[in-house]
């Protein structure tokens, strides 16, 4: 069969099957139902292969058999055309990151699929980097950052006294780093980036501000009443030591978890602090928080607000649907509004440490009851894996308990635990007070 021509191109229809035109020296034109294109056909150790060359008519005729003719030079050579087009990709799309903050942006992206951040969490990464990095090394390609301009960016944020934001820059650039070597675009041995770029100091370890002293925490309840500003945070404030879930849940929270019956709080895996992929996992169970009376009587009380769907904690100032909730700073705002410390004295999430020492200390409660309220997991070994006891009883006692003795520290008596009634390791299993009882508690007006 001699060469094809234009009109014989012009000419092929489309068939219920694609077929192929031959034009010579391993080039044929492909017909489709969807359009007409250009391919090379060779054989590679005994196998047929495929090689597309473009669409007709956009790639000419011409221009084709040029293509073809050199796809068939690089055979004679002993090359093979899909393997040096896999290559040559592979050295485009590096070429295309050749900047630091192009390599950051994709490893960003990469990374965020693959270990599945959450939004929230993915913006914080890339805004950190846009930040303190991508000013002084953004525009410089990989391999010509040196160790010094790094370690400068690290001790710029040092300085200014934010040593663990400095040691997640590193962790990040470090991953960039990596990533680079990985697709190709540096050498291992430039990856100049570890654990001890910097020399960063470790960071104290700072717990959040929280109150354990029960005469106090008296104070702060009594304040907490007295809160003049919006309706819906001063519910928000008052629920938080009552029930010592996280901020962020407790912001969260819709009206349709609640369960106002069985004075119950189902909080969905999607609004708890869990990975992401577990997030997703339809066999993640819902975190469930019995709910006092007092707190019943503060949400009833803000129903005719917000209710009877959607968020609970509303934003009452915005009504778009990105800022419906109550800001995540909301409640450490209203403390400082009642002129409390929020790093020193107490934070919204330090409530839950307030309610894990002093329901230990004042009540005696079993450890593991409080932790699997707090939704934390067993920390046994493979407990998160095989230990799922939720303890919900006892859970439903003992937040009532909780709640009961914040009304006597709220009207200013003086709760002491008796020394001979102090917890043991076995006061739960025996029934005494980690069951309920409160025989161990001396109230005083």
């Amino acid at each position: 069969m001699g060469q094809l021509n234009e009109l014989q191109i012009k000419a092929a229809q489309p068939r219920d099957k694609e077929y192929l035109l031959a034009d010579g020296e391993g080039l044929y034109l492909r017909v489709r139902p969807t359009g007409k294109a250009w391919v090379y056909r060779y054989k590679e150790a005994g196998k047929e292969a495929k090689l597309s060359l473009g669409r007709y008519p956009a790639m000419s005729l011409a221009v084709a058999r040029k293509k073809a003719r050199a796809e068939a030079e690089k055979r004679a050579d002993g090359v093979d055309p899909r393997e040096a087009r896999r290559e040559e990709g592979e050295r485009d799309r590096v070429a295309r990151l050749n900047t630091f903050e192009l390599m950051a942006r994709a490893w960003h992206a990469q990374a965020k699929k693959d270990r599945q951040w959450s939004d929230s969490y993915a913006e914080k990464v890339m805004r950190h980097l846009e930040l303190h990095i991508f000013p002084w090394l953004g525009s410089l390609t990989m391999e010509t950052i040196k160790p010094t301009e790094l370690v400068r960016c690290l001790h710029r944020i040092k300085e200014r006294g934010n040593l663990e934001t400095a040691q997640r820059v590193r962790e990040a650039v470090q991953h960039v780093f990596q990533y680079a070597v990985d697709v190709g675009a540096l050498e291992p041995a430039k990856n100049f980036v570890n654990s001890r770029t910097g020399g960063l100091p470790s960071p104290r370890a700072r717990h959040y501000a929280a109150i354990t002293d029960p005469q106090k925490l008296g104070q702060l309840l009594r304040d907490m009443q007295a809160y003049n500003g919006n309706i819906i945070t001063r519910a928000a404030l008052q629920l938080s030591p009552l029930l010592f879930q996280r901020p962020g849940q407790l912001r969260l929270a819709h009206w349709e978890d609640i369960d106002f019956e069985g004075s119950l709080w189902r909080c969905p895996p999607e609004k708890m602090k869990l990975r992401e992929w577990k997030k997703r996992d339809i066999r993640t169970p819902a975190h469930l928080v019995p709910l006092p009376a007092q707190a019943v009587a503060i949400l009833r009380d803000i129903f005719p607000l917000t209710g009877p769907t959607g968020p609970i904690f509303r934003s009452m100032a915005k009504r778009s649907e990105a800022t419906r909730y109550m800001s995540d700073n909301t409640i450490n705002s209203a403390l400082r509004t009642l002129g409390y410390d929020t790093k020193e004295q107490i934070t919204g999430h330090g409530f839950r440490a307030t309610a894990r020492t002093l329901i230990r200390e004042l009540l005696g409660w079993d450890r593991e009851v409080i932790e699997r309220h707090l939704a934390h997991v067993s920390d046994e070994e493979l407990g998160g894996s095989y230990d799922r006891t939720t303890h919900f009883e006892q859970r439903r006692r003992m937040i009532q308990g909780w709640a009961d003795l914040l009304d006597e520290l709220a009207a200013g008596k003086v709760v002491e635990l008796a020394r001979d009634m102090r917890p043991s390791s076995n006061v739960y299993q025996q029934g005494g007070i980690g069951a309920g009882d409160d025989e161990g508690l001396r109230v005083a007006a």
